[in-house]
This record gives C-alpha cells, sequence and structure tokens, in this order.
C-alpha cells in the first residue's frame, strides 16, 4: 500500500506565490523517422540538438540542385548551429533516430560541451575539405568506410563492438555526395576493395571490413598519426 503524506503543520500552509519557481525544464528525446528532413538550410533555429541514436547528415544545395554532404553525424554529435539565427545546413536523417533538444543556454559557445564540438566540426571540416580536393577516388571512399565502421561499429553479444561490421547507413548516392564522386566511381571503388579482399557485403546495407589495417593504407591514413586528426 502507498505511503500517504500528511501534512506538518509549516507544511500545510502554501508558499507565497512570489516564492514558487517553475521547474526547470529537462531535455526530453524524440523518435524522428528515416528519411526527414529536421532543418532546412537558411532556415530560422533557436536551438542546438544532440544526436542519441541513428545517422544524420548535414548538407548544402548548389544553385544547379546539386547536394553535398558536409558531414555525418552519429551519437553524441551536435547540430543545429546557425549564421545570423539561420542554418548553415539541411540536416536529415538517413535511419530511424533519437534526438535530444538543447535548451537556448546551450547555444553559448563558452559552454564546454559546445565549444569542444565547435572544435570537432571545425576540424572535420578541414580534412574533408583535404579529402574533396587532393585525395584519388579510391582514396574517398576507403577513408569513408573507414569514418563509417568508426561510428556505426556494431556491439557484440558479450556487449564489446563488433569492430569489422557496421551497418552503412548511406546509399551509393550519398556516399556520391558526401565524397564528391558520381555512384558509379563509388560503386566501382567498393566492388574492387571486395574483390581485394578488405572488405566484404552481402547486402548493400551490411559492412565488413576485413583487413583494417589496408583499408587504412587506401585511405592514405598512416600509423603515426593518432587519433581522430587522421581521420576524415
Amino acid at each position: 500500500m502507498p505511503e500517504t503524506l500528511i501534512p506538518t503543520a509549516a507544511s500545510a500552509v502554501p508558499p507565497r506565490a512570489s516564492s514558487i519557481r517553475p521547474p526547470r525544464p529537462t531535455p526530453r528525446s524524440r523518435v524522428v523517422g528515416e528519411n526527414s528532413t529536421l532543418l532546412y538550410e537558411g532556415g530560422r533555429n533557436r536551438s542546438l540538438y544532440r544526436v542519441v541514436d541513428g545517422c544524420i547528415v548535414l548538407s548544402q544545395l548548389l544553385d544547379d540542385g546539386r547536394r553535398q554532404i558536409t558531414d555525418v553525424l552519429g551519437p553524441g554529435r551536435l547540430f543545429g548551429f546557425t549564421v545570423d539565427g539561420r542554418n548553415i545546413a539541411t540536416a536529415e536523417t538517413l535511419s530511424i533516430a533519437r534526438i535530444e533538444p538543447l535548451g537556448d543556454a546551450d547555444l553559448n559557445a563558452t559552454n564546454p560541451t559546445v565549444a569542444s564540438e565547435l572544435k570537432t566540426t571545425l576540424q572535420r571540416m578541414q580534412v574533408h575539405a583535404t579529402l574533396l580536393g587532393r585525395k584519388t577516388a579510391s582514396e574517398k571512399v576507403a577513408s569513408a568506410l573507414v569514418e563509417l565502421a568508426r561510428l556505426f561499429n556494431r556491439t557484440g553479444r558479450n556487449g564489446a563492438p563488433a569492430r569489422l561490421g557496421f551497418h552503412l547507413h548511406l546509399t551509393r548516392a550519398d556516399l556520391a555526395d558526401w565524397l564528391g564522386l558520381t555512384v558509379e566511381t563509388v560503386s566501382r571503388c567498393l566492388n574492387r576493395f571486395k574483390r581485394e579482399g578488405l572488405i566484404d557485403f552481402s547486402h548493400p546495407k551490411t559492412m565488413r571490413v576485413l583487413d583494417p589495417e589496408r583499408l587504412e593504407a587506401t585511405a592514405g591514413f598512416t600509423r603515426h598519426r593518432t587519433g581522430d586528426a587522421a581521420r576524415p
């Protein structure tokens, strides 16, 4: 039987209205379906969002309608950054995703979490600019696979990461828009990597990395570079 609280003399008298403070709202995550547009480039936005689970891509449209994916976000990443109150990119889900809205206070760049995310975003933009401008098609596709394997590792039966397997949320067209390639070039590189024993896939959305070291070498990564600085 639940316990009944009997008010004491002090608690029986309600506090004055001026002393009552509304509870501070707490972030509530929500589930969003696959292929949903969350934010539009150039639209107004007053909040940041955290990816709790799933895959979200940021993109910008060129004048002729072509799409350039600028970043692929996994769990823990933030999105919704603006310039003059307008979104700098369109945010779309490539899978069922859970996102968590953050309050206006979290928009302050002095917030440690936001400041860290801004540094991560800047670093990834610089690495991606190098990838687009200087890497070969094979290096680009290999770089993308290394990065996606890191972001979306599967969990094994014992709870440990299944390092060599991941769900490929991006289609061949998405990869092309991310890497500045054609769909045909992306498919050709993936099929060659499969023939050479670097990767394996029995389904377009299921990817296994069979030889991580060779794949990283193909991507142009070197062993003496550590951390995300060596990643796309």
